[in-house]
């Protein structure tokens, strides 16, 4: 099974230093976002790509550029919700060129007719790219469900994160309910009382059952952001422990499958 971490793993190591770390721990592929923000921290996106194509590295999804706080703009009348959707097309063209899996999206705010029309547009652009959209369990499951429940679209698809599920809605099983949308993954660990974004050392989500609800076919990809870290470790330290447990997971995936068609 191919192995994906996030470009940045909570350390300020030059890009190129970083991604090496990356492909010398066994990683196979990269997720990142193209959001300006952070260019002094990654490097522009065609920088970020070419740094990829050159280690060898296959770039996994593409994580939209937002603001936390301006989500729901996207849901409202305004001329601020139309400069999120095309800000959101770019990420699909980005994703397009650059050979990414799919665009990952976060939304938040109340279900809307301009919003869904917003919605379609961008998933019109992933339809004439082949980019898929993938909507991320956050912290608005009402929404989350509202847009699986009202829009049907070929190319709408899930991004499963494992420390949302853990934090805000633990015990929800997104897994099960949406296995047929699911199309790429940020798996990090946290104590169930807040977003840590670190090794499953630290915190306690059933990695078991998670593998047991994959199949081999998913690219394993590892939102790595430390947020909480081991304070004696440095970042290839980090890297490798986070390949150990990609490892580990894959075991249990391999062996939940062999299981199924034993059965």
């Amino acid at each position: 099974m191919e192995k994906g971490i996030s470009f940045f793993v909570g350390f300020k190591d030059e890009p190129e230093t970083r991604a090496r770390m990356i492909k010398d721990a066994g990683f196979d592929r990269v997720i990142t976002t193209a959001d300006p923000r952070f260019d002094d921290q990654n490097k522009p996106i065609k920088e970020q790509a070419k740094l990829f194509e050159k280690l060898g590295l296959k770039p996994s999804s593409l994580h939209m550029t937002y603001q936390t706080d301006e989500l729901h703009y996207f849901w409202e009348e305004g001329e601020y919700g139309n400069m999120m959707t095309e800000r959101l097309i770019q990420d699909v063209k980005y994703a397009h060129e650059f050979g990414f899996t799919c665009v990952v999206t976060h939304l938040f705010g109340k279900y809307s007719k301009i919003g869904e029309e917003r919605l379609l547009k961008v998933l019109d652009q992933c339809e004439k790219l082949d980019v898929p959209l993938a909507i991320e369990n956050i912290d608005d499951q009402k929404l989350f469900l509202e847009v699986f429940d009202k829009i049907k679209h070929p190319k709408l698809k899930f991004c499963y994160d494992s420390g949302h599920n853990n934090f805000v809605d633990k015990g929800f099983d997104y897994l099960t309910l949406f296995k047929d949308k699911l199309i790429t993954l940020h798996l990090h660990d946290n104590d169930g009382t807040w977003d840590m974004h670190t090794l499953n050392r630290f915190g306690n989500i059933d990695w078991q059952m998670i593998g047991e609800r994959l199949n081999k076919d998913i690219i394993l990809d590892y939102e790595l952001l430390l947020v909480y870290k081991d304070p004696n470790l440095n970042a290839m330290q980090h890297i490798l422990e986070c390949k150990q447990q990609a490892d580990e997971l894959e075991k249990i995936i391999l062996e939940a499958e062999a299981k199924r068609f034993k059965n």
